[in-house]
């Protein structure tokens, strides 16, 4: 069992320092709040992966949005004592638990660790804070009675959530520019934001994973505007996707309608106004965990019942594929150069 969890704790990022962590018991549910005082030992193999585990992912989250703390925020107010060593991450993360305390003690019981990460990512300094929220579990419990075993069933316990259990909220501060990127979907009492609005005191922006299905909404309305075939315009945005993020090179809206639409300057016109309008950002960096199957892919269903599965880049070359609009509206799919067909059942 101790081997599968290191097994799953293997997924790390290459060139990231823990610098230091920690570990917070927030159990409203039973009233009992235990704030560490020693930070966690980073030299145990286990729980440096465990917490490296952590960070990598939340650098790999497509969910996540950009913020901005606001003026009045009381994390904000800690954070440059805490970079400039004034604090210790024990003092400095009791100071800024105070209001989630609160809520879970006072607003809603609900039980959670708080893990947070100081680290650097190409010398750059961040912190990471992480709500693991505790999960209701089972145990078996062996007795003996009047001279024989009894196995049963235990209720009423609870553990840390599975590392491959996707975090409904963290956060993670650059601290040299305050710039946040956080997730905030768990499910709080009148629909409210624990990370953005009581732990961080900030205001978010468009997630990563929004400004990519924008892009492709954006790049089909503009194709049906013209009378294009959204199909294949969305292909060449999603290949050039694929390809700006293999290379490790951030989305870049100019550049990407720049390379769509060379020769459709109308179109290029059309698309950025578009983009303005959704208030989407110029730049916008995307993990590699965006080039998915869905990506690489194009997926495509007639009004005949037919439907297509073929790599994106494809609608670049047609000498595979191949879209003929014919003058009565009508559309010839010609698929080319096949040796070989195979049902898949």
């Amino acid at each position: 069992m101790e081997n599968q969890m290191l097994d799953e704790l293997e997924e790390t990022s290459h060139g990231l320092e823990l610098q230091a962590a920690i570990l917070h018991i927030l159990d409203g549910r039973r009233h009992n709040i235990i704030l560490s005082e020693q930070t966690l030992d980073l030299e145990e193999p286990s729980i440096e992966k465990y917490v490296k585990r952590y960070v990598t992912r939340a650098k790999k989250d497509m969910r996540t949005k950009p913020g901005t703390f606001l003026d009045t925020s009381s994390f904000l107010a800690n954070l440059d004592p805490y970079f400039s060593n004034e604090l210790s991450l024990p003092e400095f993360s009791a100071a800024v638990l105070k209001d989630l305390i609160h809520y879970v003690e006072h607003e809603e019981a609900r039980s959670f660790e708080v893990l947070l990460i100081d680290y650097r990512d190409d010398d750059v300094p961040y912190l990471s804070v992480i709500l693991l929220e505790e999960v209701d579990t089972l145990t078996y419990m062996t007795s003996s009675s009047h001279g024989q075993i009894l196995n049963t069933i235990s209720f009423g316990h609870t553990s840390m959530p599975a590392v491959s259990k996707p975090v409904s909220s963290f956060a993670t501060i650059n601290l040299l520019t305050k710039e946040i990127q956080f997730v905030d979907e768990g499910k709080w009492k009148d629909n409210g934001h624990l990370m953005k609005d009581i732990l961080l005191e900030a205001e978010e922006g468009i997630s990563r994973k929004e400004v990519v299905e924008s892009v492709k909404t954006i790049a089909c309305e503009v194709a049906e505007e013209f009378h294009e075939n959204p199909t294949v315009l969305l292909s060449k945005v999603k290949n050039y996707i694929s390809e700006t993020v293999k290379e490790g090179m951030p989305l870049k809206t100019e550049t990407l309608v720049s390379e769509v639409f060379e020769e459709q300057p109308k179109m290029k016109e059309v698309f950025l106004r578009k983009a303005e309008e959704q208030v989407l950002p110029k730049e916008v960096e995307l993990p590699r965990a965006a080039v998915t199957a869905a990506m690489r892919k194009q997926r495509i269903k007639t009004d005949t019942g037919i439907e297509i599965s073929f790599p994106a880049e494809y609608f670049q070359n047609s000498e595979f594929i191949e879209f003929v609009n014919h003058s009565d509206g009508t559309i010839t799919i010609e698929i080319k150069q096949i040796n070989k067909i195979t049902n898949k059942l």
